[in-house]
């Protein structure tokens, strides 16, 4: 509803006090003139009482332009009201509509009917200064059932269906409820004085009215599907945060965040998912009497519950097959081709991933390495960083995958760093770093005589007090050379 009106009423309201004031104005001047004049010019006297009554009717054609622009500011302030959020959310909105129709309108009475639109029917749901239950015997359902009636016929027939049906005497008046393209109902409204009619100000209100009451509807209405479907999204979230924990759980119980005690390795392993669950994974096997222990590290494509459904399989396949007897590009050659068949041809996922092999009475460490990070070995004595390159393509990528077996020698005081990809990220987007990879080889360089535990510490401690959101899941385990005697 524009606010046109309201705005011509106030302007009127000014107008009226500007031209009162002038007529005061000229008045008290007629006054004053017919004091001087009369003694000197007897024939001024009507010709001053004639302005007197034209100042008069202007003062009181000017009164009763004001009283109008006030009531209809007040009414179009109220007409305003219906669409009032406290009017929506009252326990009995329509009551208050139509009190307001009775009001603002100057009727002795109204019905309001609407549709049901889940049961597709045509009801009346309220009335003031008329009993309701007056209405309940009418059949609008016959008339609803006509074929070819569109709404506004229809409501229509059903306000003449009802003046027929009840033999309404005095001043009668129908109106439909449309807004936005919806046919929400219709209203009757009437008074009980049998000789009086609508004026044509009445059916003005009327028209007022029922367009604002359409819009007060169309609102209820809306405000009550979002708040079913705030309820509706707010059950989903408590369903999809439960689910998202039970995921959590069993994916803990599939990752090994404790890493295990060998005399001569010290240890340490840190890793945090992008989401509420990743696709990054950590698992170690350990003979202690041989002084031998192997870890898998990869990541699968992709973040949230495909990737952690698709590292549990990769996982699992790794725990069914490992053994720390086969050579490490056997295993991994086993894994993706169980991957392919269990996933199936029309899986798009993979996942890269690194198997090696400490074996401290050697005094080296054994790989192979299907498209993972290239792990960082510190060389103590050196002082250098050296990449533990590798070729071998993804796991689940071919149903059949070569890849090759390296060896390295490790002596006291050397490092290894096992890392996912979204380490190097963290390093470049929230740390700014141009080159990610260069600086976390410099970041490991620096820390050479600080113990495993320490380093992961304080990766930990940076990740976790990022400003930013991590990009990608993060893992990273750092194994340290510290006795082979």
């Amino acid at each position: 509803m524009s606010e046109g009106p309201i705005l011509t009423g106030r302007a009127a309201i000014k107008r009226a006090n500007n031209i009162k004031l002038l007529v005061i104005f000229l008045w008290l001047m007629a006054i004053a003139l017919t004091a001087v004049l009369i003694p000197v010019h007897g024939w001024a006297l009507p010709a001053v009482f004639g302005m007197i009554i034209i100042c008069f009717a202007y003062l009181r054609d000017q009164i009763i332009l004001q009283s109008t622009a006030v009531e209809v500011c007040d009414f179009y302030a109220k007409v305003h009201e219906l669409d009032n959020l406290q009017i929506l959310q009252s326990e009995r909105p329509y009551s208050q509509i139509l009190n307001n129709v009775l009001d603002l309108g100057r009727f002795d009475w109204a019905v309001l009917f609407l549709m049901d639109f889940e049961k597709d029917s045509f009801v009346a749901v309220e009335a003031a200064g008329i009993e309701l239950n007056r209405f309940a015997a009418v059949n609008f359902d016959q008339i609803a059932s006509e074929p070819g009636l569109d709404d506004v016929t229809l409501s229509f027939r059903l306000l003449e269906h009802a003046f027929k049906e009840h033999e309404f005497r005095g001043a009668l008046a129908g109106t439909t409820l449309v807004c936005n393209h919806t046919f929400y109902g219709c209203m009757m409204v009437g008074r009980y004085d049998n000789d009086s009619e609508l004026s044509e100000e009445d059916n003005f209100r009327l028209e007022i009215l029922s367009d604002q009451i359409s819009i007060c509807l169309h609102n209820y209405r809306m405000h009550k599907e979002m708040a079913l479907r705030a309820e509706d999204l707010s059950e989903r979230q408590i369903q999809i945060q439960r689910e998202l924990e039970m995921s959590r759980i069993v994916q803990e119980g599939v990752m090994q965040r404790e890493a295990p005690s060998l005399p001569g390795l010290e240890i340490a392993t840190y890793s945090r998912p992008a989401r509420f669950i990743g696709g990054d994974f950590v698992r170690y096997v350990e003979k202690p009497d041989v002084g031998r222990l192997g870890i898998l590290i990869g990541d699968v494509s992709g973040k949230g519950i495909p990737a952690a459904l698709v590292m549990a399989v990769v996982v699992c396949l790794f725990n069914e097959k490992t053994s720390l007897d086969i050579p490490p590009e056997r295993l991994l050659a086993d894994i993706n081709i169980a991957m392919k068949q269990f996933l199936g041809a029309r899986s798009r996922f993979n996942s890269s991933a690194l198997w090696g092999i400490f074996d401290l009475t050697r005094k080296c460490f054994c790989y192979a390495s299907a498209g993972h990070d290239f792990p960082l070995h510190l060389d103590f004595r050196k002082n250098g960083i050296k990449e533990l390159v590798s070729t071998g393509t993804l796991l689940g990528i071919f149903n059949e995958s070569e890849y090759q077996s390296i060896e390295v020698p490790v002596d006291e005081g050397d490092k290894i760093m096992f890392y996912s990809d979204g380490l190097v990220d963290f390093f470049e987007y929230n740390l700014g770093h141009r080159d990610g990879y260069v600086a976390l080889k410099n970041f490991l360089l620096e820390r050479r005589t600080k113990t495993s535990q320490e380093i992961v510490n304080e990766i930990t401690q940076l990740v976790e007090n990022a400003t930013e959101p991590t990009k990608d899941d993060i893992t990273v385990a750092v194994f340290s050379i510290a006795n082979l005697t």
